[in-house]
């Protein structure tokens, strides 16, 4: 093998990240194809992991927005070929089940079975051929870390049903998934969207590049939405959310609370709102959708959301995260970028 050590960036405990080196090994089950990462976005559920807000044990290895080049495959592997630029869909999907006959593949009955395996921090990774999609030809291959995270925007979006030409539109929250959720909303359908984030330079950045089709929410405005994308990740941000709710309105969850969660306010259930909890992306063509929206539709000065460091430089970037003024953040192994 000509790759004989891996750098994994991994958790050994809350707020402490740190680089190791394994042994790649000679051996490489028959259904899985061998990767060598080039890029990883960094989640929300990445952080939570790394503030100690959910423990599922230490060490434990992160990042699932990665994408890179096939570099070796199994015997049983058809569908890909060494120098195949690809990315990761994390949902496991039987394709036999009922959710996946259904078109919900995300929330297949066979997820459980976890083929799953090493996460995107890291320069290689082994993984299972039924987790991989081919991608587009890029201009830069660091976009494709942006295909999984868009994909659940773009479900998101899908299950809101919100025309933003004819009914108010507010995403709370414009980090990585919710600058995401507005690209979809802006690039995809006509009309304009408010937006609302306790970052200005954030809200900033997304109306330079929309200055006709954003609007942005002040905190003492005290109008209300039909739909409202809650993308912020805090308690605060739902509770927001909760009380900007027209009547008859509907809230899509896009945030996971995993150390506050917040209670349902009382006064609500008098709004007889619609609430929509959505985490994943729906069917695989979500991903292709995903993918191909990036490569039509993200610019050059859309790049300008986005800062790209390299995995020596992770432990900075989870630690000063918000400090960072890029609405999304983007790991990388290479130093071609």
């Amino acid at each position: 093998m000509a790759e004989k050590w891996n750098t994994v960036a991994r958790l050994v405990s809350p707020r402490r990240l740190v680089l190791r080196c394994d042994e790649v090994s000679e051996e490489l089950p028959p259904d899985f194809v061998r990767i060598r990462i080039e890029f990883c976005g960094v989640c929300g559920t990445d952080r939570s992991f790394y503030l100690g807000h959910r423990d599922e044990g230490y060490p434990v290895s992160l990042g699932h927005e990665h994408c890179g080049s096939v570099i070796a495959i199994g015997e049983q592997i058809t569908s890909y070929r060494v120098g195949d630029f690809v990315a990761i869909d994390p949902n496991y999907r039987c394709g036999s089940c009922y959710y996946c006959r259904i078109g919900a593949s995300h929330l297949c009955e066979n997820s459980a079975v976890n083929c799953y395996s090493n996460r995107g921090f890291a320069t290689f990774t082994d993984i299972n051929a039924a987790y991989l999609v081919n991608m587009p030809r890029y201009r830069a291959n660091q976009l494709a870390a942006l295909v999984e995270p868009l994909s659940v925007a773009i479900n998101a979006t899908s299950i809101s049903q919100c025309k933003p030409a004819s009914e108010a539109a507010l995403v709370i929250g414009v980090g990585g998934i919710g600058t995401l959720l507005a690209f979809n909303l802006l690039e995809s359908l006509d009309g304009e969207i408010w937006i609302y984030d306790k970052a200005p330079h954030k809200m900033a950045a997304l109306k330079d590049l929309y200055p006709d089709r954003i609007r942005i929410l002040e905190r003492a405005d005290n109008r209300v939405f039909d739909v409202i994308f809650e993308a912020s990740g805090s308690s605060d941000g739902f509770l927001d959310a909760c009380a900007r709710l027209a009547k008859l309105g509907r809230l899509i969850v896009v945030s996971r609370y995993h150390s506050d969660e917040p209670l349902v306010p009382d006064r609500l259930p008098w709004k007889q709102p619609t609430l929509y909890f959505v985490h994943l992306n729906g069917h695989r063509r979500t991903f292709i959708k995903a993918a191909n929206l990036i490569k039509d539709r993200w610019s050059i000065e859309h790049d300008s959301l986005v800062s790209i460091h390299h995995i020596k430089e992770i432990e900075y970037v989870f630690a000063d995260y918000e400090r960072i003024s890029s609405n999304k953040k983007i790991i990388s192994t290479t130093d071609n970028y």
